[in-house]
């Protein structure tokens, strides 16, 4: 049985199955096409190299993690941004005074940070501040440092205002105003006397009670103890003291004076400084008005050795020679023994006491009164007998 080739199945000839190949293509060997040929693969550029599986997927895995870090560095970036907002690098600066006005919002302040360069940016502050719920700072003074984060700046913002320094002045009752001013001076560095006299002779500041045409300042400056601002002006301690003589007169009833007592305020005033300078007990101080206003009531010299030194300008009292009191003492605004009005003005800084007993009289018929012991407490009496007694026992016992 022959045996056929599967050549011969296709076409081929019979026994010869690999005879001929070149003749079956239809080529000679060697003529430039070859098997390359017949398949169509005319150049090796033409060849596909088929990756595996494997390859892509880790390809898609780099392409993540450089989208991830891509990503993080993004991120990062974008925080650090906004960290530096809030946060600022380096330590921070040197200090500075942040003056926060009155009214001021959340946002005026975050401003005032930013153009300070307390930090770095206003708008972040505020939104910051805003979150954390803080808010409704305080007016005033604060120590802030340059490139401070957000929180350091509201840590000292809630903290307020930092205390004014104050300087501590005061005086005594019973000065005049020229020995008052000097005392004011000692106690205020950069502050003269000349200073704060041109302030009261200024006009700017007005004292209470005091008449139309008046200038004198005499007895309008409360005596007590101030604490004051260590800048403040010479205007701003007269305004002070001037404050605080309203303050206590009003409180004491003086604006009811005419009614009360039937004089007028600054008449009343003029009392008060009288029993200033002649009183050394607060026990004695309603009794002495008294007797001013007793002796006023029945047109009798105020006979008050206090007046006459005032008008001759000294605290020595042995300028008062019989000489003075009965002659040059007997007239002009300051007259002691035969004037029956008061003084043309106060004549000394009255205190507290003084004042509410020039307006609350105590009772009685008394026209005399004299030292009558060391502690300073007077004899008080209607009778001129009795007075003169006492006044030569005072003087053996060298009480005045």
């Amino acid at each position: 049985m022959a045996t056929v080739s599967m050549l011969d199945r296709q076409g081929g000839r019979a026994g010869a199955p690999y005879q001929d190949q070149d003749q079956y293509y239809g080529q000679e060997a060697g003529d430039g096409y070859g098997d390359d040929d017949y398949l169509g693969w005319d150049d090796e550029d033409e060849f596909v190299t088929v990756r595996s599986s494997g390859y892509r997927v880790l390809r898609a895995v780099l392409a993540l993690v450089v989208l991830v870090v891509i990503g993080f560095l993004l991120v990062t970036g974008v925080r650090g941004w906004f960290s530096s907002q809030l946060d600022p690098s380096g330590p921070q600066g040197e200090a500075l005074t942040l003056t926060v006005p009155a009214g001021a919002t959340t946002g005026d302040i975050a401003q005032q940070l930013e153009d300070e360069g307390v930090v770095p940016n206003s708008t972040f502050f505020r939104y910051y501040a805003d979150w954390k719920g803080y808010g409704n700072f305080q007016a005033g003074e604060y120590q802030m440092n340059l490139n401070s984060s957000a929180d350091e700046a509201i840590a000292v913002l809630q903290a307020g205002p930092v205390p004014p320094t104050f300087n501590r002045f005061g005086v005594r009752e019973g000065l005049w105003v020229n020995e008052m001013l000097p005392k004011l001076a000692e106690q205020l560095p950069g502050m003269t006397a000349a200073d704060l006299q041109a302030v009261l002779d200024s006009g700017q500041i007005q004292p209470r009670y005091r008449p139309e045409g008046v200038t004198s300042w005499e007895g309008l400056l409360f005596p007590a103890f101030y604490d004051i601002e260590d800048d403040a002006t010479p205007a701003e301690v007269i305004a002070k003291m001037n404050d605080e003589f309203s303050r206590v007169t009003g409180e004491l009833g003086y604006g009811g004076a005419e009614a009360k007592v039937g004089y007028s305020a600054y008449d009343v005033i003029k009392v008060a400084s009288m029993i200033e300078a002649e009183a050394k007990t607060d026990a004695d101080r309603p009794k002495i008005a008294r007797v001013i206003y007793n002796r006023l009531r029945e047109q009798r010299a105020l006979e008050i050795d206090a007046i006459c030194l005032y008008g001759a300008g000294t605290r020595d009292p042995s300028i008062l020679v019989r000489k003075y009191l009965d002659n040059e003492g007997s007239t002009g605004p300051y007259a002691c023994r035969k004037d029956v009005s008061l003084p043309a003005t106060p004549i000394a800084a009255p205190g507290r006491a003084s004042l509410e007993a020039a307006l609350n009289p105590a009772e009685g018929d008394w026209f005399y009164y004299v030292v009558a012991d060391a502690e300073g407490n007077h004899l008080f009496t209607a009778d001129y007998d009795e007075f003169v007694n006492q006044k030569n026992k005072s003087q053996a016992e060298g009480l005045f």
